[in-house]
């Protein structure tokens, strides 16, 4: 899997975007966002709800490197996984960072090649639904690649 080819990628079509302030204690934990509030987003981003952050897509730039992600799917190092519908957590783990694998997941539900399940989807809301995303429940619905090269 040519993971400079895919940052390159994530990096020209998405940007993450923080929901709250720039650093939250929750407990604890103390977090740190270091990047744009998703208030000041570049206008025309389609917007992906992940729970922890936003991830915007710029579609056009997403829409011409389609080709060039797919290939880099299609070698995903387990390929069974990415079917079976994986969480953050296991694909941050194979692409070295849990940020990229969101920009990721938001690409990619942008493209039509999966759905995004967070807890929201499943009706959970405030500490509930942070504390099920920090367990792993953000995940894609799974990808296929025949369909991925169908549409």
């Amino acid at each position: 899997m040519n993971l400079d080819a895919l940052y390159a990628i994530l990096g020209e079509t998405t940007v993450q975007l923080r929901k709250g302030a720039a650093v939250e204690r929750d407990g604890i934990a103390t977090h740190v966002y270091l990047m744009p509030h998703v208030d000041e987003a570049a206008d025309g981003l389609e917007a992906v709800d992940l729970e922890f952050i936003v991830v915007g897509v710029d579609k056009a730039k997403a829409e011409a490197r389609r080709r060039d992600l797919i290939s880099i799917l299609d070698s995903y190092p387990a390929p069974d996984r990415l079917a079976g519908g994986p969480s953050y957590i296991e694909v941050g783990g194979e692409i070295g960072s849990q940020g990229a694998a969101f920009q990721l997941f938001a690409l990619g539900q942008a493209l039509g090649l999966w759905t995004v399940i967070t807890p929201a989807t499943l009706g959970m809301t405030g500490n509930e639904a942070r504390q099920m995303a920090g367990m792993g429940m953000i995940m894609i619905s799974g990808y296929r690649p025949a369909a991925a090269k169908a549409a």
